[in-house]
């Protein structure tokens, strides 16, 4: 399996207070190593089906926001865990990810992007706008992006991550959100632990 197997996930914004007052928009857990626990995606990607194709695959996490869409993390190789109605992903070396305004730019309104494989890759989708384009080729994709755009992409990132100085990378899970939900999760671990235990039991 080559190293560059990598598959975008498109993260959705946090909701308004007046759309879901309670919206705490915490999946991804990054400091456990985790996504898919709280139902993300579970009509698609991370539908249990899906386990076996996701097995090993690296996960290029965007998050789409005021500032257009941005690579916030990177995984190394995940598992793949299925249970009844969705699947965990699951890494090693879990690490927070960068501040949604810091990490490498993959598009944004006006066609601006680190990284011109991307930008090539969607140019042709039937669509109105940059944004637009890039949400409709990977709002349910699930293959792997093509060896030259995933190499771009690992680049871009990993050089990026490097250089990463003090407040790049996020202190807590909201900053790798364009704006802050309308709840703040501030206990991750138990609400990990409570999810897991849900879904698991």
């Amino acid at each position: 399996m080559s190293k560059r197997e990598v598959i975008v996930v498109l993260l959705r914004r946090p909701k308004t207070a007046r759309e879901n007052p309670q919206e705490k928009r915490s999946d991804p857990f990054w400091e456990f190593g985790s996504f898919g626990i709280t139902g993300c995606h579970q009509r698609n990607l991370m539908h249990p089906k899906n386990c076996d194709a996701l097995q090993g695959k690296r996960f290029a996490f965007v998050q789409g926001g005021h500032l257009g869409f941005k690579l916030v993390y990177l995984t190394p190789a995940v598992t793949a865990i299925p249970y009844t109605d969705r699947s965990e992903l699951r890494w090693k070396r879990p690490g927070m990810p960068f501040r949604y305004d810091t990490a490498p730019l993959v598009v944004d309104a006006s066609g601006n992007s680190d990284m011109e494989e991307i930008l090539a890759m969607i140019s042709g989708v039937n669509r109105g706008g940059w944004e637009g384009r890039f949400a409709s080729k990977f709002r349910t994709r699930k293959e792997p992006l093509p060896d030259s755009v995933a190499a771009e992409l690992l680049e871009v990132y990993q050089a990026k991550r490097r250089r990463a100085r003090r407040g790049t990378l996020a202190q807590s899970y909201n900053q790798a959100l364009p704006w802050d939900p309308p709840v703040v999760d501030t206990s991750r671990r138990e609400t990990y632990t409570r999810r897991l235990e849900k879904v698991a039991g």
